[in-house]
C-alpha cells in the first residue's frame, strides 16, 4: 500500500458515528473494559472484511477488469467516493443529536457494544468502500494481505484515542470529549469530505 494513503483511508474509517460511540463509552460506569470490546469488535471485524474483499478480488482477478486500459475497479471507486462526498454535504444539516440507538450506548450491555462495532464496520457504506478500496489496492500492487498491517495500526490507534485521553485528563477528559462529540456530531462531515476528496486525487 501507498504510505501516504493510510491516513486519510484511517480517518475515513473511523469519522463519524464509530469515533462518536467510541467518546459516549468513557462516560459509562465501565470505561475500560466497555472500550476495549469496542475497539476489537471494531479492528476484528475490519480486518475480517478487508481480507474477505482481499480473496475475492484475487480469485476473480476484479483488480485486473479494464476497459480499453483503463482499470475498471480504480473508477467505480471514484465514482462511489464521490457519491459518498455528496451525500455527507447533502446530509450535514440532518444531524442535530446522535440517532437513538446511540442514546442507549450508556446502558447497554458488552455483548450489545460488541455488536455495534461490528455492524459500524461491516454495514456503512463509506466502511465497506474503504474495506474494499484497501483490499484492490493490494491486489493491483500485487501485495500480500500483512502489507494492510499500518492501515490496520492507524484504526486502531484513532480507535483507542477516547481512551487515551481519558486516561491522561482523568475525569476532565469527558468534558473535552462530549465537546468533541458535539462538534463531529454536526461538523464531522467537512472532516470526510476532505478525506474522501484526497483519496479520490490519490486513485487519479
Amino acid at each position: 500500500m501507498t504510505d501516504i494513503a493510510i491516513l486519510p483511508l484511517a480517518l475515513t474509517v473511523m469519522l463519524g458515528p464509530q469515533i462518536l460511540v467510541g467518546m459516549l463509552l468513557i462516560t459509562r460506569k465501565d470505561p475500560v473494559k466497555s472500550s476495549l470490546v469496542y475497539v476489537l469488535a471494531i479492528i476484528a471485524t475490519l480486518i475480517s472484511t478487508t481480507y474477505l474483499y482481499y480473496l475475492l478480488a484475487n480469485i476473480t482477478d476484479l483488480h485486473k477488469a479494464s476497459i480499453g486500459n483503463k482499470p475498471l475497479v480504480k473508477y467505480f471507486l471514484i465514482v462511489v467516493f464521490i457519491f459518498l462526498i455528496i451525500r455527507s454535504i447533502v446530509n450535514r444539516n440532518k444531524i442535530t443529536e446522535p440517532p437513538k440507538w446511540m442514546q442507549g450506548i450508556s446502558t447497554a450491555s458488552l455483548g450489545k457494544i460488541f455488536v455495534i462495532g461490528f455492524c459500524l464496520i461491516a454495514f456503512m457504506p463509506t466502511d465497506i468502500a474503504i474495506a474494499f478500496s484497501v483490499a484492490n489496492l493490494l491486489n493491483s500492487e500485487s501485495n500480500s494481505f500483512l502489507e494492510a498491517m499500518p492501515f490496520f495500526g492507524a484504526v486502531l490507534f484513532i480507535s483507542i484515542l477516547p481512551l487515551a485521553i481519558y486516561f491522561s485528563l482523568g475525569s476532565n477528559g469527558s468534558k473535552y470529549l462530549e465537546k468533541i462529540n458535539i462538534w463531529l456530531n454536526t461538523h464531522g462531515y467537512i472532516i470526510n469530505v476532505i478525506v474522501l476528496t484526497f483519496f479520490i486525487l490519490l486513485l487519479i
